[in-house]
């Protein structure tokens, strides 16, 4: 024990004479205690002097069963540094600890607004079905600046408008009868249901491994301009 304590009282760049001093004890009365046993006030008196357990002081050992056993080794490799670097230490585990509660910092809850789904595929041919939108299921999907322009919800099929739009996405739509050149919209062409770019007397897919389709002596009709992609989130 007697070692133990010289150790940590060099540890802390202070001499064995001083802290007795300090903590009013007789001249040798550290080194007496490997012939004779501190009184109880002693022990207590050193441990929150040096900042250790009285367990540690007695035995070497710490005896925290409630703590984890990193916990443990990092409790014991604090207890070996200096005070000022252990002041260092607690500081720099503060700032850590703060960058790391603002990364994981839990996402705001997402809020969500009602809209029409229509359960026909473009490309699946939906005739007249979107002329009365407003008959198709209510579904919910994440306020959004696009989600609160749109009027339904349609879900693509095919890939003939990837890189942008894949099958299955599920596209918000602006009810309008018209887009301009260069805007993707939603058409129907001759009782098909297509999603596709405007081009000058065409519909444009953007995948190049099909062909355009040509809007003359046919009939054809928008339905809206696609806004971009949502995800339908059933309501609790």
């Amino acid at each position: 024990m007697v070692n133990r304590i010289i150790a940590l009282i060099k540890q802390k760049g202070l001499s064995i004479n001083a802290v007795e001093k300090q903590l009013g004890f007789g001249n040798g009365a550290i080194k007496r205690f490997s012939t004779s046993s501190p009184s109880a006030d002693k022990i207590i008196t050193l441990s929150n002097f040096l900042n250790v357990s009285t367990d540690y002081l007695l035995t070497g050992e710490e005896k925290s069963p409630s703590l984890p056993d990193d916990e443990q080794e990092l409790l014991k490799y604090y207890k070996k540094l200096p005070e000022r670097e252990q002041v260092k230490l607690i500081s720099r585990a503060e700032t850590l600890s703060e960058v790391y509660a603002d990364q994981v910092k839990e996402p705001d809850p997402i809020q969500l607004i009602p809209t029409y789904y229509i359960s026909n595929r473009v490309s699946a041919g939906f005739g007249e079905y979107l002329e009365d939108y407003e008959q198709g299921k209510t579904v919910y999907v994440p306020d959004t600046p696009e989600s609160r322009k749109a009027d339904f919800v349609l879900t693509v099929s095919g890939d003939s408008m990837e890189p942008k739009f894949h099958d299955g996405d599920n596209i918000l739509v602006r009810s309008q009868p018209t887009v301009e050149i260069g805007q993707i919209g939603i058409f129907d062409v001759d009782g098909e249901g297509y999603i596709k770019k405007l081009g000058d007397g065409q519909l444009i897919s953007l995948n190049r491994r099909y062909p355009n389709i040509s809007l003359k002596d046919r009939y054809a009709k928008c339905f809206g301009l696609v806004l971009g992609t949502t995800e339908i989130i059933n309501k609790a």
